[in-house]
């Protein structure tokens, strides 16, 4: 069983919304600092604040790129993915172009993971966001072979923005993957519960998963933990 570190650290606490303000980012820091999740994931506005906050905590500062819906040019995904690697990101979670991938538009997707995976290098992990919920069984397989003939660090299931991921999608990713790729499930309701997070870690080989309740689920291990030990 995970020790609550261990745990910890298969969260990114993420905090997307559209509305957030300053209070809100350093309140998510603060939690996740607590917590000692994996990083903090946000829009690319707040990414220097984030920097600040976490500052010698041990989680790393973390941005999503064409977010959320993939379909800006891939000129400008990689120019916002460059100044966050520039800002000292631990990783960045791009969204992939869903319309080209859904056309079959293999060599537009490739070229842009290709970019995504050259930019970030060795200090930056590169977590490529699906958008489960728009895309086929064969989508969601192909672009999963594609990541990992990349190198590309995490699949990730949605952005949370417009449909929901179900457990068919995280296994149609993990009879695809191969490599070092792993899964990050994210895009899940912000009510995600322990019991889920344990199954994803402990049956489907879920290596992240990405919810504002990160520093909650935490809490609920550590306690759980506490009341096997009775």
């Amino acid at each position: 069983m995970l020790t609550v570190e261990q745990f910890a650290k298969h969260f990114d606490l993420a905090y997307l919304a559209p509305d957030a303000q300053e209070a809100d980012i350093i309140d998510a820091c603060r939690t996740a600092a607590e917590y000692k999740v994996n990083s903090v994931n946000v829009n690319s506005t707040w990414i220097e604040l984030v920097k600040k906050e976490l500052a010698g905590s041990g989680v790393g500062p973390s941005a999503v790129i064409g977010f959320p819906y993939g379909a800006c040019a891939t000129k400008v995904k990689l120019f916002e993915l460059e100044e966050m690697v520039k800002a000292g990101c631990t990783a960045c979670d791009m969204v992939v172009n869903i319309g080209a991938l859904k056309d079959k538009n293999y060599a537009l997707v490739t070229d842009e993971i290709k970019n995504f995976v050259e930019i970030c290098g060795k200090d930056c992990d590169t977590k490529l966001i699906f958008e489960v919920g728009f895309l086929s069984d064969e989508d969601i397989a192909a672009l999963t072979k594609i990541c990992c003939e990349q190198g590309v660090t995490y699949v990730k299931t949605a952005t949370g923005s417009q449909a929901f991921p179900d457990i068919k999608h995280v296994k149609i990713m993990k009879e695809n993957l191969s490599g070092d790729t792993k899964i990050k499930v994210s895009g899940v309701p912000r009510t995600f519960a322990l019991p889920a997070a344990m199954y994803l870690f402990e049956h489907m080989g879920v290596s992240l998963v990405g919810t504002r309740s990160a520093g909650k689920l935490v809490q609920q291990y550590s306690e759980f933990l506490e009341e096997c030990k009775k």
